[in-house]
């Protein structure tokens, strides 16, 4: 079974275009070179033992993140096989076998070894258990990563696993966007890195990993204590062999029901279902409900506005530690600009939901679904970046910072809720229908949509900036704050006025893409030419990964 699960992997990698493929290449590559520098250039064997400790937990720890922001661990999911007539737990352990088939795995392999060369450098008896150690670390880390990954989805089915992961996402997008801070003093000193190695309490947390525990090994047989050495290795097989088992469970086929048992309605409910209820009795007053109960209550929906307001939060301490305190009375406007990235897909989020619209379609369905979906993002998202604004400003004493907060909030979360909105018509990226989600990114890629939020919101909202800079320079920063009003309205409406438009002239060709998935929606948009919108539908098309079609 396990051969037939390998040779469906490769056929399937064989239809799957990935746009990040020749990015991890290359970061791999660079990952592998620089790990075998750090253990050949080190200046002895207790340098290169520290060094080791830290090339191989951050090998680990790429494991565990690379999953989640590349979009996906694999073409094979356990949702495939729940029909089948097989074991579960070993089709849950094939699945885990196929994560070893791949250059990823080969990388971190060739990485490992540099284990075995420190083992025969420092002493060549010890070279078996460097070995030992080599193949221990890559089904450790191969097998943690894919835990990490599906215990992510598994938590998402409550309350505080759904926190969790919104933590995890936040700190990751903080990184992404604002790590560079936090590294910085880590290249500055990287220039006797090879010299010095790491002392103190760097050493100490570096010993504690269990990455580590296969170089304690063999820097403990080179002293002579053989007794130490055998305990540490066999400590880190034996939790090597329990992720193995937990993993296998985890990616066992289920056919159990999803969700939790609920003693209340939801607290959006309760408020929106009040007899004074303030949205009118419309069908835009009805999609706002029914938008701002799916962000509510959808754990997929709601990971989207918690991580932007945790990663907001992330990128204003960052800022506050790295000696940056500039940067924290703007985590609300991070937050404003990262929501409007999370929701740039919606449609996506909704899956073949969409044939609800087509078949109810009236005249003005399409525009009081898309204005609907604009005011409930402005709703969830304006008010607590406002908040974290706000206690950010109080916390660091930047209170010079206040109308450039302002401004920057009025002016980013009018132009992102206008990109969100079209982008979700134009890029929509088909990931796996509601009621089958497992994972924690199953709702569909959006790199696309992310890079052109990048380049379009700053570029929109150049006029406010523009404004705000030269207020700045002539001691009147306040004047920013009207223009950004007068910015970031209008963009929100023409986009919106774009969108649903777009959507109205292309309702049947957006279903089609989401029930069938980019190859049959690529036959039916012109290869060449078109505007803008077609060339933005074309890339997304051919760069954003697909996970499955969420109608197969």
């Amino acid at each position: 079974m396990v051969e037939l699960l390998i040779r469906l992997k490769f056929t399937l990698g064989r239809h799957t275009r990935s746009g990040t493929r020749w990015l991890t290449v290359l970061l791999l590559v660079g990952g592998t070179a620089f790990t075998w520098f750090l253990a050949v250039a080190a200046a002895s064997d207790a340098v290169r033992s520290s060094l080791l400790m830290l090339a191989l937990a951050v090998w680990a720890g790429s494991w565990i993140l690379g999953p989640t922001v590349t979009n996906g661990v694999g073409v094979l999911r356990s949702q495939y096989f729940t029909l089948l007539p097989l074991d579960r737990n070993r089709v849950g352990l094939g699945l885990l076998v196929t994560m070893f088939v791949g250059f990823g795995p080969v990388m971190t392999l060739v990485s490992a070894a540099a284990l075995a060369w420190h083992a025969y450098v420092s002493d060549p008896a010890t070279l078996f258990l460097g070995l030992l150690g080599v193949l221990t670390l890559v089904v450790f880390s191969v097998s943690l990563g894919r835990l990490v990954f599906r215990g992510l989805g598994a938590a998402m089915h409550s309350r505080l696993g759904m926190e969790i992961a919104s933590l995890q996402w936040g700190l990751i997008v903080a990184g992404l966007f604002f790590g560079w801070v936090a590294v910085q003093p880590a290249f500055v000193a990287s220039g006797n890195l090879t010299e010095r190695g790491f002392e103190g309490t760097a050493a100490s947390v570096l010993a504690v990993l269990p990455t580590s525990w296969p170089v304690l090994a063999v820097d403990a047989a080179t002293a002579g204590s053989w007794s130490a050495a055998f305990a540490w290795l066999g400590a880190f097989a034996l939790l090597t062999v329990v992720t193995v088992l937990v993993t296998g469970r985890l990616l066992a086929p289920s056919v159990s029901t999803r969700g939790v048992g609920r003693r209340s309605r939801p607290l959006g409910s309760r408020v929106l279902e009040d007899r004074r209820s303030l949205l009118p009795d419309t069908p835009l007053g009805a999609v706002v409900g029914k938008e701002l109960r799916s962000w509510w209550r959808d754990p997929w929906r709601g990971l989207e506005l918690r991580s932007a307001l945790y990663a907001g939060l992330f990128i204003g301490l960052l800022g506050l530690v790295a000696d940056f305190p500039q940067v924290m009375p703007f985590a609300g406007v991070f937050a404003a600009l990262i929501m409007g990235m999370g929701g740039s897909n919606m449609y996506g989020h909704d899956g073949t939901a969409l044939w609800l619209t087509v078949v109810g379609q009236d005249r003005d369905t399409i525009r009081a679904d898309v204005r609907g979906r604009q005011i409930a993002i402005a709703v969830l998202i304006a008010p607590p970046a406002t908040l974290l604004s706000a206690a950010a400003i109080v916390a660091s004493g930047q209170y010079w910072a206040v109308p450039h907060v302002l401004a920057c909030l009025l002016v980013f979360t009018g132009v992102s809720n206008g990109l969100a909105s079209l982008l979700s018509v134009v890029t929509v990226t088909p990931g796996v229908d509601p009621h089958k989600r497992v994972d924690a990114n199953d709702t569909g890629d959006v790199q696309v949509q992310v890079w052109i939020m990048l380049l379009a919101v700053p570029l929109l909202s150049s006029p406010t900036l523009a404004v705000l800079v030269w207020g700045a320079i002539q001691g009147i920063p306040w004047i920013a704050v009207p223009v950004a009003l007068f910015n970031g309205v209008p963009a929100a409406w023409l986009l919106g006025r774009v969108a649903h438009r777009r959507l109205e002239s292309r309702l049947p060709e957006t279903l089609t893409r989401i029930r069938y998935g980019k190859e049959i929606a690529r036959r039916s948009l012109s290869t060449a030419g078109g505007g803008l919108l077609d060339r933005l539908e074309r890339g997304a098309l051919a760069t954003n990964e697909e996970i499955k079609p969420t109608g197969s």
